[in-house]
């Protein structure tokens, strides 16, 4: 019989498992620092801080992990991209005790590599970043008004990514590298795919190639809808893309391309997650997918919680 980290390592890469693993208990996602305003001494679950890249952002809960958090109101450090390499500062990572952040996250969070599936979550991705530093509306006009400039800015990103995963790889040990970047809404991208091909594919290119090289799998968070790009994914050789969200028509893509890519998704958040949602529909809504698309391919039930609870 598989362990549970068997079972989900061999789901992740596409081979057969003789059962399904509840996610959240079995994956443990090990945040890489200074991404997020984190104080756990004083936490102030709807406070606001500061994270590495001096962005502003307000606990949204008392539960970090379900709750969030989320860039301040009215947040932006600048307005426009042709001002960034006067606002940005990478943060400094080579002068970070990264063995010792690494082994207090490893500890608080009780990992064992041996039962769990360690993975290390890389937040706030290339398009996210720069939305974050100058708010959506700057960032979508920044890729026509300085493309040049965001150009710069995301080959800038792109090395410094490049970097936390060899950090990642060197002092965690991940069997997955868990990249964050939101591209859609719940019924298109924030932009055309061409445009995505031109300024992001690249970097995710590079991410892939450099997790492959480290003999690590390369899971993709994106929400909303990005069906689009799934072949572009897929070309580049993203492992595993969570949490394809009902939006996307998840049978049509399990039909397509079920056998080439892992899909970790396909529950309807917005069923259970309502206040009204009983646990038994809850528990329907996860059956529904799990009979509709376990059988299809590369498919494991998942999706992103909000309300504890549920």
């Amino acid at each position: 019989m598989q362990t549970r980290r068997e079972a989900l390592l061999a789901l992740l890469r596409g081979e057969k498992a003789e059962f399904i693993p509840e996610v959240y208990s079995t994956m443990k996602d090990v945040v890489f620092p200074g991404d997020r305003f984190i104080d756990l001494e004083n936490f102030d679950p709807y406070g606001t801080g500061a994270d590495a890249w001096g962005v502003l952002w307000t606990n949204q809960g008392p539960n970090p992990i379900v709750d969030g958090n989320t860039v301040a109101k009215n947040y932006k450090m600048f307005d426009d991209m042709d001002e960034w390499k006067d606002h940005v500062k990478f943060p400094p990572i080579d002068y970070m005790p990264m063995a010792d952040i690494f082994g207090g996250m490893c500890a608080g969070m009780h990992v064992n590599p041996e039962e769990d599936v360690v993975s290390y979550l890389i937040l706030s991705g290339t398009f996210e970043r720069m939305n974050q530093l100058i708010g959506m509306e700057n960032a979508l006009c920044a890729f026509y008004e300085f493309p040049d400039e965001v150009h710069e800015f995301f080959d800038a990103m792109c090395e410094y990514k490049l970097k936390c995963i060899d950090y990642a790889v060197k002092y965690l040990h991940p069997d997955c590298i868990h990249m964050h970047d939101d591209w859609g809404t719940n019924n298109n991208m924030f932009f055309s795919p061409d445009l995505w091909r031109e300024f992001i594919k690249p970097c995710e290119e590079k991410y892939t190639q450099r997790i492959h090289e480290h003999g690590c799998l390369y899971i993709h968070h994106s929400c909303g809808y990005i069906k689009q790009i799934i072949p572009d994914l897929i070309e580049i050789g993203v492992d595993v893309l969570e949490p394809l969200m009902v939006e996307n028509d998840v049978d049509d893509v399990m039909k397509k391309y079920g056998d080439q890519i892992t899909i970790m998704g396909g529950l309807n958040n917005r069923i259970i997650d309502s206040p009204e949602a009983t646990e038994e529909d809850i528990r329907a809504e996860v059956r529904r997918g799990m009979d509709a698309h376990c059988g299809q391919g590369r498919y494991i039930p998942y999706y992103i919680p909000a309300v504890e609870k549920n």
